[in-house]
């Protein structure tokens, strides 16, 4: 054979796609390689996202070695993409319930697998989970169905309303509840719903009024008293609220949608534990506020010290709401914005300078989702144009020269709270000093705008921090915008 002779062939490269992973994570399950099967199964969603079948398996897996929360997470997905060919999903998340010693949920899930697929793969198996379930809560049976009724009204009440709310036709649907309030002057959900709206259109009183007939009429009614709360915590009337709250942290709610709604107050009150525990009992497919819901429960969560589990329902709740920052927002350092609280009082001062550090605060929270969001009364109406500005993180550079001094101190204070000059007690009076620059019968005599944000910030260092180092480009010479800040200060 000729040594030098080439041999011509052609190379078909490899690609491996998702049911390559897939069938690599199915046999290594079956020779027991969990840890294996889990890397491929996940890669496999990575190829092909939002696959049931493989989603279910990698389900399993997680099953297997005790991840009983993150193998519900993902059958509760692959169950709302309303998949009928997966409805032994139900039985799947049933079992992770019996594992969990959540029989209730447990008891739930199994009969709703049989209601959907009374002679599927599973029935045996799950009569037989009913079976032994019934064993170990005797009364089980009868809890799951005693507050069956009212549940089922309440839902199918909330559907309704929904349907009016999408159309975003909250008139009507306000003339619609209370016509439901008149034919029905005992269905309290109503009241809830109609003063929400209320709230939601900036009518106040209304919503208030509405609240108070619900407690004259029902005194004690849960819902109401957690309503009210809500109201009094995001006015920033703390005494009332605590006041409240000392009336809803010792209540044991029963049916679902009560459990959610304490487990939101616990967690807006700083009681991580108590509303991770309420949070925990609530299943996915009832659910009510799911943004609300994901959000404080990956919150709860990680200042409990589950981290992994704070970044999943973080991600359950971007996928609910369309909010535009989407970085994990709890493991940046801790200061006054993260007192939401706090903020709030701030945002609800009528002195200038406090309300427009509130609009600051609000920009750079942790917690800006439910100081957004979830706020129930946000009238940004009366705000100035330039607290509009600052809201917006300045999305242009503006013309004025005040505004243009109050985008640049926002802009230097980033990056010197970078550099650990952070919002707290002990730096507030330096940020009431910065800010009060742009408020100043005189402030139009400073003129920053012929700077940029790295040479004002080292310029503030300068004049109020000389202790202070951080890295900045030599070219930034900064000593005569801290000659023009002093000066400033002086007259």
């Amino acid at each position: 054979m000729d040594k030098n002779k080439k041999i011509s062939a052609k190379i078909f490269p490899f690609y491996p796609n998702g049911q390559f992973y897939f069938e690599r994570g199915v046999e290594a399950f079956r020779e027991q390689r969990i840890k294996e099967a889990i890397r491929y199964l996940v890669r496999a969603s990575e190829l092909e996202p939002g696959e049931s079948v493989i989603l279910c398996q990698l389900a399993i897996c997680y099953t297997e070695i005790g991840q009983f929360h993150k193998s519900n997470q993902l059958l509760r997905d692959v169950l709302e993409k309303r998949d009928e060919s997966m409805d032994y999903c139900y039985y799947f998340i049933a079992n992770n319930f019996a594992y969990m010693k959540d029989y209730r949920r447990a008891l739930q899930y199994a009969n709703r697998y049989l209601e959907m697929a009374a002679e599927g793969d599973y029935a045996e198996e799950a009569r037989d989970l009913i079976e032994v379930l019934l064993e170990e809560t005797p009364f089980g049976e009868t809890i799951e169905n005693g507050f069956s009724k009212q549940e089922q009204e309440f839902y199918v009440y909330k559907k309704e309303i929904n349907r009016y709310l999408a159309e975003e036709d909250s008139a009507s649907a306000c003339d619609i509840l209370k016509k439901v309030i008149d034919e029905k002057p005992n269905f309290w959900p109503a009241y809830n719903q109609l003063a929400s709206l209320y709230f939601e259109q900036l009518k106040e009183a209304d919503g208030v009024r509405v609240l108070s007939d619900l407690l004259a009429r029902n005194p004690g009614n849960l819902l109401g008293l957690c309503d009210f709360f809500i109201y009094h915590f995001y006015k920033g009337q703390r005494e009332v609220a605590d006041a409240l709250y000392a009336e809803l942290r010792d209540v044991l709610p029963v049916l679902s949608h009560h459990k959610e709604k304490l487990g939101l107050i616990h967690a807006m009150m700083g009681d991580y534990e108590e509303a991770d525990d309420l949070f925990e009992q609530v299943a996915d497919l009832e659910v009510t506020e799911r943004s609300k819901y994901y959000y404080y429960r990956a919150k709860s969560a990680y200042y409990i010290g589950d981290v992994e589990g704070a970044k999943m329902f973080w991600h359950s709740f971007l996928e609910c709401d369309l909010y535009e920052d989407v970085r994990f927002p709890w493991e940046r350092e801790i200061d006054l914005t993260n007192d939401t609280r706090l903020v709030l009082e701030m945002l609800q001062t009528e002195d200038e300078l406090t309300h427009l550090l509130g609009v600051y605060a609000l920009t750079i929270s942790s917690n800006r989702p439910e100081l957004m969001l979830f706020h129930p009364l946000l009238d940004m109406s009366k705000w100035t144009y330039m607290e509009h500005l600052m809201f917006t993180d300045f999305d242009y550079f503006p013309d004025g020269d005040v505004e243009q001094n109050c985008y640049l101190i926002s802009k230097a204070m980033t990056i010197l709270r970078e550099n650990g000059v952070l919002f707290n007690k002990e730096n507030l009076p330096l940020y009431e000093t910065l800010f009060s620059f742009v408020l100043n019968d005189n402030r139009k005599e400073l003129i920053l705008g012929r700077y940029t944000k790295e040479i004002v910030a080292k310029a503030i260092a300068m004049v109020f921090l000389p202790e202070l180092e951080f890295a900045i480009a030599e070219e930034f010479d900064c000593t005569k915008c801290a000659t023009e800040i002093q000066q400033f200060l002086s007259r």
